[in-house]
Formats: structure tokens, C-alpha cells, sequence
């Protein structure tokens, strides 16, 4: 045997007999340490560490497969403990991205049924930009069947809404109706 490794355990033996080290095991020392740490006094939350009870057969179930981790409260509602930021920025993202490519489209006078249901969704939440793009888009007669009527009322609703060049259009379409569309309006 080499000589460092006699000393180590002749040290460790001296130290056992003199009292330093008293734990068996690393919870020993660690409380060990603590104690010296508060001369002599071992904090509550020392004192009442235990074990965590594991079940090694449930944890090893299903590995490949990550789980969403839920609480529950005194009402049994779960609690989602996942974190879907990164998840909800993406999908926004991507709404974003899908509604620049409808724009795009529309720009280019190439609309498709994608970007009709585009619009129309968002006109339907009220977002004032759809509303006037899609009232244009009637006026023009750009991915749908030129709809003087529809224009109008879409350009009303955009002024409802506080749109600001929304009134002045919708009065130019008036204009340019003819005079069985305006009565339609009327009804």
C-alpha cells in the first residue's frame, strides 16, 4: 500500500475517535455542518428533512414521453405547471406571418380561399384594418365579386369603429352607386 493512502486512513480513524466527524452518511455530515454552523442549534428545516418517498417503477414508466405536470388545488381544478410561452410567441408568430401573406396577396391581386377566410375572420373580430381592406377589396372587385354595397356597409362599420378615411370613402361610394343600389341600402 502507498503511503498517502495509510495516512488518509490512519487520519480518518484519529478523527472518528476524537469526535470531528460523527456522521455515516452525507445527510450526517450535512447536519453535522449546520449544527457547527449555529453553534450546536439544528434549524427546523434540518430537523425535519426526510427522504423522498419515490416510486421507482412509476418514474421509469414512459420516459420518452414528456409529461405535463399538474396540481391540484382544494377545488380539484388542475394546474398547468408547463411553460407555453415559447409555444403561444410562436403561434403568434405565425397568425402574424399568415395575415402579412394575406396582405401580400391582396396586394398582388392574387387571393386565394385562404386569404379570403383570412380577412374575412378578422373582419368578423372587428379589426378595423381588415374591415377596410376587405370594403376595398369589394370596391375593386379583388378576390370577390365587385360588391358596391358591401363596400359601403363595410366602410360604415370602419367608421363606427373609428377609422378615420372610412366616412370619406364610403360617401365616394354612395357616389358612384346607381340608383337601385342606393334604395337597397335604404331598406
Amino acid at each position: 500500500m502507498s503511503k498517502t493512502y495509510i495516512t488518509i486512513v490512519y487520519l480518518f480513524f484519529i478523527f472518528i475517535r476524537t469526535g470531528i466527524v460523527y456522521a455515516a452518511s452525507l445527510d450526517g455530515l450535512y447536519r453535522d455542518i449546520i449544527r457547527s454552523d449555529n453553534q450546536g442549534y439544528l434549524p427546523l428545516f434540518v430537523k425535519n428533512r426526510t427522504e423522498p418517498e419515490i416510486n421507482t417503477s412509476k418514474a421509469l414508466q414512459d420516459v420518452s414521453e414528456p409529461q405535463k405536470e399538474t396540481l391540484k388545488d382544494s377545488t380539484t381544478t388542475p394546474i398547468n405547471l408547463t411553460n407555453d410561452r415559447r409555444q403561444k410567441e410562436a403561434l403568434k408568430k405565425a397568425k402574424q406571418l399568415r395575415w402579412e401573406n394575406t396582405v401580400k396577396a391582396i396586394q398582388q391581386n392574387n387571393v386565394t380561399p385562404l386569404d379570403l377566410e383570412e380577412i374575412n375572420y378578422r373582419a368578423g373580430l372587428n379589426d378595423t384594418k381588415a374591415i377596410e381592406i376587405l370594403a376595398w377589396m369589394y370596391t375593386k372587385g379583388i378576390g370577390v365579386r365587385q360588391d358596391f354595397i358591401t363596400a359601403f356597409k363595410l366602410y360604415k362599420k370602419a367608421e363606427t369603429l373609428g377609422v378615420a378615411t372610412a366616412g370619406r370613402n364610403a360617401a365616394l361610394i354612395y357616389k358612384a352607386m346607381s340608383s337601385e343600389q342606393r334604395a337597397a341600402i335604404k331598406h
